[in-house]
């Protein structure tokens, strides 16, 4: 917002007068130095205000006997309205442990003006340069809200005035007149009800005691409320006030603090007379706090009394009491003499550090016997309604740590002490803000074209080491798919494979696991997490895709026509430290793992004779990820010769002449001849390099079977049975 905008409200650009921000501990001088003058340039740099000069600040200041710590809001416009400031900023800055700055600032306009604003700001410190330009922003914007207020021709008069006498003054009460305007009232004074009043006595508050003056005097009073711009009221109707005999005040002996109050302990002054103005009738009880001007009445108590205890007591004030003799008349003594006390504090040096979801508080433990603990109240704010949130048992405890907390937010705390049942007066209000949730890790990264895995890596978050515990990673199938978490791993980690484990080291899958895909993209979010469960915001969406398949073996050749066996090769690749050899049924689409070789050879044996066979190999890499499967080869056996036939039986003198056809095929080498023996099985009776053999045995029926045997010993099957008989 421009000089422009401003000047339609001030006519010129409003003044404004930014004293230094008061540091609220030693720790946090030269940070508040460095604070003011950062906000005050970037107030003045907006061009919107004209600027006084720091000395005439100062020299008001002076001039009215202030300090900023103690200025009331009712100071803050006068001074502002005596110096001709439009606009006046003071504040405080003070340094949480935790790294959080806590500014507070108040901003007053003149008193021509509804304008008043005060807010607190918690930053953390690395973030106060940027917010200080936005609180510059905000104290421009506000300016331009403060509007006038609308003339006042005439304001309202004070109420309900009434007067009592005592033998030497007459004090006067009203009602204050409700309104933000009137800064005093006057008091005015005459003999009688329509003579001349005079002016007496100017003063701020709803009272007024008329003093030194004579027994039996008469004097009727008025009063009017003066504004701030000098417009008074009419005068109030007189009443009348007259001095007269009154007991004599008590004797206040002494005041003895409790932890629940203050017991006062006076003795009356005895009296034997018959004057009825000269017998006590009752005690009054004033009292007065250290931040107070005027004596108020707080009650009344019999005549036989001689004690009173006051339990509305602010924690760890100091009140001066002073007691009034009153007669049936009510008429009042004068003040006896008027004592001390201050309230013993339940609990003191309270504070409160805000941590991750948690505040820890911690006190001084009063030395006052009868406590057996201390009550605990919280509330979101000084205004609100203190609730009971925890209570820490026995004398001498100090501290007590509140969790389960919102992330970010300002807690309100005061203490009680137990004492049998009952509680003593609450400590003053105090304040802690729990941490902000933990920032997004920073740089997240994929790698790409790794085997079944993505290696994960980020950076730390920088915040304090107590408030991160962990990461959380989360993988998705899709960019805007969902996100489950994969893994969560301690602070001290910074990277993590996400895949299958393998000769290299990664992690293996459990039963509910699975593998990444080959050549397959995933979507990855990481956040971390603290102590108390509170999870930061997921850090920037990285991608990556993992490595396809490895291409197949090479130049994949089997066999064909050799005995008993088929014989694979295939050419050698360096990315393979192994190779998965299978085999199928010619005419079907199907192979199975027959075996894993470290060679780029493979002698399979397990084959029938004349048997064709389909054959694939796959190549496994050092992470035990077999490649593409090669193209199908074929390989087949040699068969078995076939068998001799047409074996016939001829006498030859006494023997038997065994013959039979030849097999058809070129290599069979030899025969062999099988005789059934007694148990019914066919043994092996001896070999024939021919195609005849001679039986030389004598009586009975001999059964004979014939087989051939080729170059590479494969047997054909037996021949059929032919039966030799002996006469």
């Amino acid at each position: 917002m421009g000089a422009s905008a401003l000047a339609m409200d001030f006519k010129t650009k409003p003044k404004l007068a930014f004293y230094p921000l008061v540091a609220k501990s030693e720790e946090a001088i030269s940070f508040t130095e460095a604070v003011s003058t950062q906000l005050f340039n970037n107030i003045e740099r907006t061009d919107s205000f004209e600027i006084v000069e720091r000395k005439k600040v100062e020299s008001v200041l002076l001039q009215d006997a202030a300090t900023i710590a103690s200025m009331s809001q009712e100071t803050l416009n006068s001074v502002a309205t005596k110096a001709g400031f439009d606009v006046f900023i003071v504040g405080t800055v003070s340094r949480g442990v935790d790294g959080i700055a806590h500014i507070d600032l108040q901003m007053t306009g003149s008193s021509s003006r509804s304008a008043y604003y005060a807010e607190s700001f918690r930053i953390p410190e690395f973030e106060l340069q940027k917010r200080l330009q936005e609180i510059a922003e905000v104290v421009v914007a506000k300016v331009k809200g403060f509007t006038a207020a609308p003339t006042q021709s005439k304001i309202g008069c004070p109420g309900n005035l009434a007067a009592t006498g005592t033998p030497r003054s007459v004090r006067l009460k009203w009602a204050p007149t409700p309104s933000s305007q009137v800064v005093g009232y006057a008091v005015l004074r005459s003999t009688s009800p329509t003579g001349t009043f005079v002016q007496i006595a100017t003063t701020t508050k709803p009272g007024y005691t008329d003093a030194n003056l004579k027994l039996n005097e008469i004097f009727y009073y008025k009063v009017k409320a003066i504004s701030k711009s000098g417009i008074e009221c009419e005068l109030s109707d007189p009443v009348v006030g007259k001095t007269a005999l009154a007991p004599l005040p008590p004797i206040f002996m002494d005041i003895k603090a409790e932890l629940t109050g203050a017991r006062l302990n006076w003795y009356s002054r005895p009296y034997s007379g018959s004057d009825r103005n000269l017998f006590t009738a009752g005690y009054q009880i004033y009292r007065k706090a250290a931040d107070e001007t005027d004596f108020r009445s707080i009650t009344r108590v019999s005549a036989g009394a001689a004690s009173y205890v006051d339990n509305d007591m602010r924690n760890g004030v100091t009140y001066s009491y002073a007691l009034t003799s009153v007669n049936p008349d009510n008429v009042e003594s004068e003040f006896s003499s008027v004592l001390e006390a201050k309230t013993a504090q339940a609990a003191a040096n309270v504070q409160a550090r805000g941590g991750a979801r948690k505040v820890q508080l911690s006190w001084t433990p009063s030395d006052l016997p009868g406590i057996d603990g201390y009550l605990i109240y919280r509330a979101a704010g000084t205004a609100e309604n203190f609730k009971k949130v925890g209570q820490a048992s026995g004398k001498s405890a100090s501290s007590y740590q509140d969790n389960g907390l919102e992330d970010n937010s300002t807690y309100w705390y005061r203490i009680a002490a137990s004492v049998g049942g009952e509680e003593s007066p609450k400590s003053d209000p105090v304040s802690a803000t729990t941490r902000q949730r933990p920032p997004a890790p920073a740089a997240p990264a994929a790698s790409n074209n790794e085997p079944r895995r993505v290696v994960l890596t980020w950076k730390g978050t920088g915040a304090p080491e107590d408030e991160v515990k962990g990461y959380r990673l989360y993988r998705a199938a899709q960019k805007d798919g969902e996100f489950a978490k994969v893994a969560e791993v301690t602070a001290d980690k910074n990277s993590y494979n996400d895949g299958l484990a393998g000769k290299g080291g990664f992690k293996l899958f459990t039963s509910d696991s699975k593998p990444l895909g080959d050549g397959t993209t995933y979507w990855y979010r990481f956040t971390c997490f603290n102590e108390a469960g509170s999870e930061s915001l997921p850090s920037e969406t990285v991608s990556a895709t993992t490595r396809p398949l490895l291409p197949a073996p090479k130049q994949l050749k089997a066999s064909s026509g050799l005995a008993s066996k088929v014989t694979l090769n295939w050419e050698s690749a360096p990315e393979f430290i192994e190779y998965e050899v299978y085999r199928g049924a010619v005419g079907q689409n199907e192979v199975t793992r027959l075996k894993t070789v470290k060679e780029t050879f493979y002698e399979d044996r397990e084959v029938e004779h004349g048997t064709s066979y389909i054959y694939a190999v796959k190549g496994i890499d050092e992470n035990e990820i077999p490649s593409l499967i090669t193209t199908s080869v074929t390989g087949s056996t040699k068969p078995k010769p076939k068998a001799p036939w047409g074996l016939n039986v001829k006498d030859q003198g006494g023997a038997k002449l065994i013959q039979w056809e030849p097999s058809p095929e070129k290599d069979v080498v030899r025969y062999i001849v099988y005789r059934k023996n007694f148990m019914g099985i066919f043994q092996k009776l001896q070999p024939v390099y021919g195609t005849s053999f001679v039986l030389e045995v004598g009586k009975g029926t001999h059964e004979l079977r014939v087989s051939a045997e080729d170059s590479d010993g494969l047997e054909s099957d037996k021949s059929d049975v032919l039966s030799v008989e002996f006469n």
